[in-house]
């Protein structure tokens, strides 16, 4: 046994490395942070965004994620852009329900209103002041798939115009820009019905990461 022990090799034991992990994603401030939001405001945030904080160190006051900290002063309500998918099977379904009796300038009126007026909490659309009763309908009808519009958060606002987060739709991860008026028409039944829309659309995980690199 002595002999067996003698001719193996010895080896010398090498120093610990030290590696810096990165934390457990169920413990990232940012996921915290999400799931704050969700309780709080009714805004789900999507993985585009989660899988991009939790990757990358990112300042709070970076220009972009500091939108997810500040504080929320528009309780239940924010405004919201309209899918052209969304929009055309309101149009659609309006004229459909109500044939020759279908008031396109209260369709109009239903559809600006809107904007303003969906309770993020409750997913739905809901006024005091006006019967939203069609659109959220519609919404119904379509699953209530946050999808099919636009959620966004502010980035900045002025009289000249404005640049939001987008939470979904197909657009969600981008962020979105538009001027006072800006708007795209859509013509049925010989009649013309506006809709609010966002244009300049920007990867925001490439416009923080250009910035990060190019410091």
């Amino acid at each position: 046994m002595k002999i067996f022990n003698f001719f193996k090799k010895k080896v010398t034991p090498t120093p610990e490395r030290k590696v810096n992990t990165v934390p457990k994603l169920s413990t990232h401030p940012f996921l915290k942070r999400c799931e704050y939001l969700r309780e709080e405001y009714g805004l789900i945030i999507p993985d585009v965004y989660k899988d991009f904080f939790t990757r990358y160190s990112i300042a709070e006051t970076n220009f972009y994620y500091r939108v997810f900290w500040e504080e929320m002063n528009h309780y239940n309500y924010e405004i919201i852009f309209y899918t052209e998918n969304f929009i055309r099977y309101v149009i659609k379904r309006y004229y459909e329900t109500f044939g020759n009796h279908a008031d396109s300038e209260l369709l109009q009126e239903i559809l600006e209103e809107g904007e303003c007026e969906f309770v993020r909490k409750e997913n739905k659309f809901r006024a005091e002041h006006i019967d939203l009763s069609f659109l959220d309908l519609c919404y119904e009808e379509r699953g209530r798939n946050q999808d099919d519009l636009m959620i966004v958060l502010d980035v900045y606002a002025d009289c000249g115009g404005a640049e939001y987060l987008i939470l979904s739709s197909d657009k969600k991860g981008y962020s979105g820009g538009c001027y006072h008026g800006m708007s795209e028409d859509i013509e049925y039944n010989g009649k013309t019905i506006k809709y609010r829309t966002l244009n300049h659309y920007r990867l925001v995980s490439d416009e923080i990461l250009k910035t990060i690199y190019n410091h």
